[in-house]
Order: structure tokens, then C-alpha cells, then sequence
């Protein structure tokens, strides 16, 4: 009661409910609906519109193919590679379907059932981590368009994105689009490249047992990669297995079974460099233009780079330098002591030094101090030591480089970017430059049976003389160009350009057939003082092995696009650069040096006897040896030597050109001719109907009736047959008074003749040997 004493009913009154009043209510509700409306349609606009659906454009990787179809090298962001369904096993899709939308087939995109069902276990369990309920095709539109953030409006964009897929592509376009686009881990982005990566096989030849390794790896790509957790992967893999029986895709036999069977990988994960690594950094190279050109991203397009390489002869080409670079280091390293001043020389470019200077160390003290790096300064004289190597071999009438080996350390693990001496390093080509002269001298009219004195010739530039000498440093009487190419006789080379031609002649004719590096206008040049780089060489002796047309190197033929279209066609650009005539005379003087002169090894200690042509090369201090060699099918130049130009071999007895090169080309050419599958053959060389032989003594240069052991098959061209007829060449009974020689031809006193240079650079002291 209250103070009144009335009865207190405030307790007992019902509480009467809020009204609200209808208007206030209707506004309310359109207030909602134009926010859910505004929130919905400012969704739909970041959702993506129908030609980004209907053109999905993932990151493809490039691929690298080989003349004969082999996968060379892969060009990526991630590496993915878009195959369609029909080239994926069919247990790759009954796995995925099995494991993660056994209704795929019968939704629209979202699966209802499912997505009830998953909420309310998520909410009895009270999971604090939902699990999910997407679909294939709602985890496609986010691997495709969206983030992986765990959001609300990232699940309706989700949700929008799915229905719309669904209505632009089939349900085996979606399987398709899903598998190229998922993440298989170790650097693997799709079916196809996940397939070569652990079981190295396309994904078109997965097994059961294989297919369902893969599918479990997406899970979680760490937890059940099969190269790292082996346990794991095949528990996952178990199951997966299961639930393929349990949807009717397996039989419980082929269960049982496939559970049975044994993790096996065949674990090839991907690398930045892949086979014949110098030829696809080359390759990738050649690309920037092209790039730019035809708008194209060779790391997210997904073309197909078809190139000239033959992957059989890559392989030969890496045995052949593998097996002879190794004998000519042990040889090296057995003989080679550093010069104490070279060693301080070297240790002062390194940036140890110059850190230890720049903390106040004098030189002397930062010497001494690396030099008690045992360690560090035997892997310092080492790595300066190394052999290395330049290899490429080209089809002569196509221009189509075969093989290519840059350096000695050409394998994916060793490889890393390393200069390539096949085309950036450039070196003195040293008695390989021989034939551009001779070939400018036949051109000219000069027989090949014409013969000039074996002496020195001495060479005044300004305040110097230059004195070209012979590499055994012996002189002799008149010798014929034939014998003079064949034996690589410097005295004779530097007279015969003395007598019949100009620098710039010769620099005009190695133009022509191929040489494009800068050369120098002096008289050096005939001795191959201008530096060139292999890949030159090799496009040059082409023209020889080609009937006198050179044809540009090229190494790639077409370039598609992801959907196989013709981005761009390679044609070689061609010219004549030799007459026909004078190429076939200097083929056959070029077969003399493997027949008997400086490149003999190749009939007598490898047993190569075939129609070949070649020229041996080494040049001043035995700092570069090379070896260029051609058949009709195919020309491989070969260069060894050091990276640092201080160093150099230190015996001619491994060191020279035939010693330290030629085995190298030997060894191909048996590997090839071996593998008839390349169509290799023993051909005969081109010989024009203007070529014109005639039957010659050795003893006295004159044309002989019979054949005995003193004759031989001498070819001249037209213009140098009349020269040969009128009489204009040395006979031996012609050779100059004064010239007394020893028993083998050998002289024992020298001439000198100096002649006065002005053009072009100072020649380098000294000579050019072989």
C-alpha cells in the first residue's frame, strides 16, 4: 500500500507494446531495401563483366620446344600450362568431383543442400573456423577473379560470379578451367604441369593411384606434398581413393588396389633453366623485340616457342665437351703454376679487397690477410681456372642451329645465367681466318698450285715491324697455297695477301660469308687478330658447306600463341656470297687439312673417315684453340680457352686447337653419324660443272698424264686455270737464289722483307700460331 493506503497495482498492470506506426514502418523497410539494393549493385559492379568471364586470362607459362618435339626450357610466373579436358585422365575430374562437389553435375553454381547442411554442423560443433561449402565452379570464380580474404562480400561476389560461370561455360569447360588454374605446389600451377613436375608424364597418362596423389595435394600443397611428406600424401591419396569408390566412379576392387600400390614419384620439379640452358637464355633474348613488337608477355601468355634445336644432338653435343673438357683441365691444372704477381693481381680486383682497403688496410696488409684465407683463396684461383668452352653446331642449308653449348658448366644445377661463349664472347680466331683470305685469292684468279716463298715478311706501322712467323718457327722455299692452308703456314698466308690482296678485300669476302664483327684493316687480320665469336665462325664455314650461299643462323621457326595461332614465321635471310666455283676449290683445299694437314686426327685417331672440311686454330700464347669442322649436313665451330685472357694453356701438347677443339667436334660427329634416327650420311660435296680438274705432279707443279703416288687431283677455277696455263706461277725449280734449304724444306738462313703498313690499327707483337 502506499502512503495513501490505496493498494499499490503498478506490478500487476500489463506492460502495453511499442507501437509503430505504419508509415514509419514502410519507410523503414524501403530505407533497408535501398541499402541492401545500393550494397548489392555497387557488388555487382566489381564482379567481373562477360568478356572478362568469357576470356579468363591466367598466368601461362611459356614452353620451349626442340626441332624434334621435345620440351626445352619454360619461361614463368607460375609455371602453368593450359591443356582441355580430353588430354587430362578421367581420374583427375572423378577425384576432384569425389572429394570436393559430388553434386557438381546437377547445381547451378551453389549447392544449397550442401551449403544448409554445412552451417548448421559448423553451428552445433560452434567451430570457431568454419568449414566451407563451395562448390568447384564458386572456388573456380575465386581462383579466377577474386582474393582469398575470408569475408562477406567476398563470399556473395563469390556467389554471383559462380551463377554467371555457370551460364557461360559448360560444366567439362568449368572441370577444365579448374584444373589448369590450381595450385599443385612445388612451383607446379595446373594438372599438366603438376604431372611432369612429380611423376614427369603429361597429365593425359596419370594413373589412378597418381590422380589422386594430385587432387589430395590441394588440400593444402605443403602438408601433402608427396616429395616432402610421403606419409601424409599417401594417407590423403587413401581416402581420396575411397571416396571414388563410395560415389561409383571405382570399382572396390580397383580400390583395393590403388590403395595397395606404392608411393611412386618420379619428382621433377621445375628449374629457371631446363635443357641446352645457354641456347633458351639465347632464345629468350631473341624475344625482347619480338615482345614488343607483337605486344606478347612471354612470362604470362602461354605461347609455344618452336625452336630449331635438335634435342639428340644438344645431348651429344653436352657429352662430347663433357668427356673432353675434362681430360684438357687435368692436363691444365697438372701444369699450370700461378705467377705470384697474376695471383696478387687478381686478388686485388676482388671486392674483399677493395672492402678491406676502404677500412683503412694497406695493400700489403689486405693481401697478406685474404692470402690466410686458405679457403676462400683456393676457391678464388680455382674458379679462374676453369676450362671453359664454346660450342654450336648449324645445318648448312638451312641455317638452323642443332646444338649449342656455351660454357663447361651447361647443366640446370650449375648452370646460372653464366656468359655464353658461343655468341657474347668474342675472341682471335687466330689460323681459322685463313680460308676468308685464300677464298678472296682463288675468287681473285690465284691457282691454288701457285706457290710463294715460306719466309718471314716483316711488317713496319709507324715506329714498329711486325714479323709473322710460323708456329715451329721454321722457315722454308715455295710452298703451294694447297699445302699451305692444309699445314696452317702463317709466313705464306701473310705473303700471299702481301702479292694478291688488300685488307679491306679480305674484310669484304668474311662479310660476305657471314662475319659481322668489327674487323680491323691491317695485315694481321690474315692471321685472325680481329676477334669474332664462334657463332660467327660457324654461320661462315656454313657458306663453304652450303655451295658458297650463306644463310642467317636462326634459332627459332614459329612462335603460337596459347590457342596455337601464328604470332610469328622465322625466314632466314640468304645471299650468294661466293662464287660456286671458287667454294668447292676451297672445300677440297679445307678436306686437305683433315686429310693431311693440321686436322689428321680426325681420319687417323678417331677413325672419322668422311667427307669433311675443317680448320684448326691457336692463337698467340696458346690463349684460344678452335676447330671448325663441315660435312654437307652440318658445321660445329669449337672454341676453348679461359674467361680471364691473362690466363692461357701451357703446352701445345693439349693446348693447341687440334689438341684442345677438335676432339670435341670428333666426338659429336661419331655420336651423330651413330644415331641413324638424324639421317646422317657420307655425301659428296656439291661440284659445279665449272670446276675444272686436272691431274698435277708434286714434283714439279706441271699437269701429268699418269697417275702415280707423285700425282694428284688439282681443281681450279676458270680464270685460275688460265692463269695456270699462261705460265704466271712458281715452279720449284723458280725458287729465289739465295734460299738454301735444309732436308726437309727447312731453310737455313732467313729473308725479311719489310713492307710499309698505314691502314688499320698496329698489328700485336709477335705471331699467330697455327
Amino acid at each position: 500500500m502506499n502512503r495513501n493506503g490505496k493498494k499499490n497495482n503498478i506490478g500487476n498492470r500489463k506492460k502495453k507494446g511499442v507501437r509503430i506506426p505504419a508509415k514509419a514502418l514502410l519507410t523503414g523497410t524501403l530505407i533497408l531495401f535501398a541499402v541492401l539494393f545500393i550494397y548489392v549493385f555497387s557488388l555487382m559492379r566489381t564482379l567481373p563483366g562477360i568478356e572478362e568471364l568469357e576470356n579468363p586470362n591466367p598466368e601461362l607459362a611459356s614452353l620451349v620446344y626442340s626441332s624434334d618435339g621435345k620440351l626445352l626450357h619454360k619461361y614463368f610466373l607460375k609455371n602453368r600450362t593450359y591443356v582441355h579436358l580430353d588430354s587430362i585422365s578421367n581420374h583427375v575430374p572423378e577425384a576432384l568431383i569425389a572429394t570436393e562437389d559430388l553434386a557438381f553435375y546437377d547445381h547451378w553454381g551453389f549447392d544449397v543442400r550442401r551449403f544448409v547442411l554445412v552451417v548448421a554442423e559448423n553451428l552445433l560443433k560452434g567451430r570457431e573456423r568454419w568449414h566451407g561449402a563451395s562448390t568447384i565452379t564458386q572456388q573456380l570464380a575465386k581462383n579466377l577473379f577474386l582474393t582469398q580474404e575470408r569475408t562477406i562480400n567476398r563470399k556473395i561476389r563469390e556467389f554471383f560470379t559462380s551463377v554467371e560461370l555457370e551460364k557461360t561455360y559448360t560444366k567439362n569447360e568449368i572441370l577444365a578451367l579448374y584444373l589448369n588454374t590450381v595450385y599443385f605446389g612445388s612451383g607446379a600451377y595446373g594438372i599438366e604441369a603438376a604431372a611432369w613436375t612429380y611423376f614427369n608424364k603429361p597429365a593425359s597418362k596419370l594413373t589412378l593411384p597418381e590422380s589422386a596423389t594430385l587432387v589430395g595435394i590441394l588440400k593444402s600443397p605443403r602438408a601433402y606434398d608427396p616429395s616432402r611428406n610421403p606419409e601424409n600424401s599417401r594417407s590423403r591419396r587413401n581416402l581420396i581413393i575411397g571416396l571414388m569408390e563410395k560415389a561409383g566412379f571405382i570399382t572396390q576392387k580397383e580400390m583395393e588396389k590403388a590403395r595397395a600400390s606404392a608411393l611412386k614419384l618420379d619428382y621433377t620439379p621445375v628449374t629457371n633453366h631446363g635443357k641446352a640452358p645457354y641456347f633458351t637464355e639465347y632464345i629468350r633474348q631473341t624475344l625482347k623485340p619480338v615482345s614488343k613488337q607483337h605486344d606478347i608477355n612471354v612470362y604470362r601468355d602461354g605461347l609455344e616457342i618452336h625452336t630449331t634445336l635438335d634435342s639428340r644432338m644438344q645431348q651429344y653435343a653436352e657429352a662430347a665437351v663433357r668427356e673432353h673438357v675434362a681430360w684438357v683441365q687435368e692436363r691444365f691444372d697438372k701444369s699450370w703454376r700461378w705467377p705470384e704477381n697474376l695471383k696478387n693481381q687478381i686478388i686485388r680486383e676482388t671486392p674483399r679487397y677493395r672492402t678491406l682497403v676502404a677500412k683503412g688496410h694497406g695493400p700489403e696488409q689486405a693481401i697478406a690477410e685474404l692470402k690466410a684465407d686458405r679457403k676462400w683463396l683456393d676457391k678464388l684461383l680455382h674458379d679462374k681456372t676453369r676450362v671453359q668452352v664454346g660450342f654450336v653446331a648449324l645445318d648448312p642449308s638451312t641455317g638452323q642451329i642443332k646444338a649449342w653449348v656455351g660454357g663447361s658448366e651447361f647443366s640446370s644445377d650449375e648452370y646460372q645465367y653464366q656468359f655464353d661463349h658461343v655468341w657474347q664472347a668474342k675472341r682471335q680466331p687466330g689460323s681459322t681466318f685463313k680460308p676468308f683470305v685464300y677464298a678472296a685469292a682463288i675468287d681473285k684468279g690465284v691457282p691454288t698450285n701457285h706457290m710463294i716463298l715460306n719466309q718471314p715478311l716483316a711488317i713496319r706501322t709507324g715506329n714498329q715491324v711486325w714479323i709473322a712467323k710460323n708456329a715451329d718457327q721454321k722457315s722454308g722455299g715455295l710452298t703451294t697455297l694447297r699445302r699451305a692452308l692444309s699445314k696452317s703456314i702463317n709466313q705464306v698466308t701473310i705473303r700471299l695477301m702481301h702479292e694478291f690482296l688488300s685488307p679491306s678485300e679480305v674484310i669484304r669476302y668474311a662479310q660476305k660469308m657471314g662475319i659481322q664483327s668489327k674487323l680491323e684493316p691491317n695485315m694481321s687480320i690474315a692471321l685472325g687478330t680481329s676477334e669474332i665469336s664462334p657463332l660467327e665462325l660457324a654461320s661462315a664455314f656454313g657458306t663453304f658447306a652450303n655451295n658458297g650461299v650463306w644463310i642467317e643462323p636462326t634459332s627459332i621457326t614459329r612462335i603460337e600463341d596459347k590457342f596455337h595461332h601464328i604470332v610469328k614465321e622465322y625466314k632466314p635471310i640468304r645471299r650468294t656470297a661466293i662464287d660456286s666455283t671458287t667454294n668447292y676449290v676451297m672445300v677440297s683445299m679445307l678436306q686437305d687439312v683433315i686429310k693431311r694437314g693440321s686436322g689428321m686426327a680426325i681420319p687417323y685417331r678417331y677413325g672419322l673417315n668422311i667427307e669433311a672440311g675443317g680448320k684448326t686454330g691457336t692463337t698467340q700464347n696458346l690463349k684460344d684453340a678452335w676447330f671448325v669442322g663441315f660435312t654437307p649436313q652440318i658445321v660445329a665451330a669449337v672454341w676453348t680457352g679461359f674467361d680471364d685472357e691473362r690466363l692461357s694453356f701451357t703446352s701445345m701438347s693439349y693446348g693447341q686447337g687440334a689438341r684442345a677443339s677438335l676432339p670435341v667436334w670428333a666426338g659429336f660427329m661419331k655420336r651423330c653419324l651413330a644415331d641413324s634416327t638424324l639421317g646422317f650420311e657420307n655425301r659428296y660435296f656439291h661440284m659445279p660443272e665449272t670446276v675444272i680438274a686436272v691431274p698435277i705432279s708434286r714434283s714439279n707443279n706441271r699437269p701429268a698424264e699418269l697417275f702415280t703416288d707423285d700425282v694428284y687431283v688439282e681443281y681450279f677455277t676458270p680464270k685460275g686455270f688460265r692463269k695456270f696455263q699462261s705460265g704466271h706461277y712458281a715452279r720449284p725449280e723458280e725458287e729465289e737464289a739465295g734460299i738454301e734449304t735444309g732436308e726437309n724444306g727447312e731453310t737455313e738462313t732467313s729473308e725479311e722483307i719489310i713492307i710499309e703498313e698505314t691502314a688499320g690499327e698496329t698489328p700485336p707483337a709477335g705471331e699467330q700460331v697455327q
